[in-house]
């Protein structure tokens, strides 16, 4: 679904952003994490086309893309950190419009945009502004967009974050089983403790480089762990390891 080889992306001309970034996203759900400035929302926003490559190829669902692509979008849903709103439209008017841009059949847009602010709990009939929701209500109207066109390859960019925990836990459950129906999910987040109880595989980037890519099991081998120690470790713990917190800094009233 996804394939980046040998991707270099360097901003002002010195600080590389990424580096030689090479992977094939496997079926299922892959996770994407790194420390900030690791190089994951470059990536991302590589995928989504806001930003190009400076060497490297990049192909989505098969085929290659390159600056100014877009038709492979009508067959993606994307979640981005820092997502830009039509904020004086509600948010049925907004998901409507996106129906619009996909082309798809007013019949099909009217129920689906329905039926994901139900489940997402959005005000549906009332005349509320996006501009007046909260950071997490504006997260749900960017999740039911990702979802609306039912896409082969979900890429989301910290979709859990400002949500509730109920929310949370409902949008875990939908990626699930939207997994089961074979969309490919490739997601970024901090929440380690999310990657780790819903993802297949986990992609590790430090500094622009890739670390490591496998499942949970494979990351422990590569950790060098005995398995004593593999018993109780968290993939919070295994990252920590990898890329590393090695400071011994403490405030000084603590």
């Amino acid at each position: 679904m996804i394939s980046f080889n040998q991707i270099n992306k360097t901003y002002n001309k010195k600080n590389k952003a990424l580096i030689d970034l090479t992977f094939d996203l496997k079926p299922g759900i892959t996770g994407f994490i790194g420390l900030n400035g690791a190089g994951k929302s470059t990536t991302i926003n590589i995928l989504s086309g806001l930003i190009s490559v400076d060497t490297g190829e990049v192909k989505i669902l098969g085929n290659p893309i390159k600056a100014g692509d877009w038709k492979y979008k009508s067959e993606v849903g994307f979640v981005l950190e820092k997502a830009s709103y039509l904020e004086n439209l509600t948010g049925k008017e907004y998901l409507t419009f996106a129906g619009i841009m996909y082309n798809m059949d007013k019949k099909l847009t009217d129920n689906r945009v329905k039926e994901l602010m139900e489940y997402f709990e959005l005000p549906y009939d009332d005349n509320k502004q996006i501009k007046e929701y909260s950071k997490g209500m504006k997260k749900k109207i960017s999740l039911s967009c990702a979802l609306l066109n039912n896409p082969k390859l979900l890429v989301l960019d910290e979709p859990l974050e400002g949500l509730d925990p109920i929310s949370i836990n409902r949008a875990k459950k939908l990626l699930l089983q939207l997994k089961s129906t074979d969309v490919t999910i490739f997601i970024s987040s901090h929440e380690l403790g999310t990657i780790e109880e819903i993802c297949d595989d986990i992609i590790i980037i430090n500094k622009g480089l890739k670390v490591f890519q496998g499942n949970f099991d494979e990351l422990i081998e590569f950790s060098g762990l005995s398995v004593e120690e593999a018993k109780s470790i968290s993939l919070e713990e295994l990252f920590v390891k990898l890329v590393g917190d090695n400071s011994e800094k403490k405030l000084s009233w603590v």
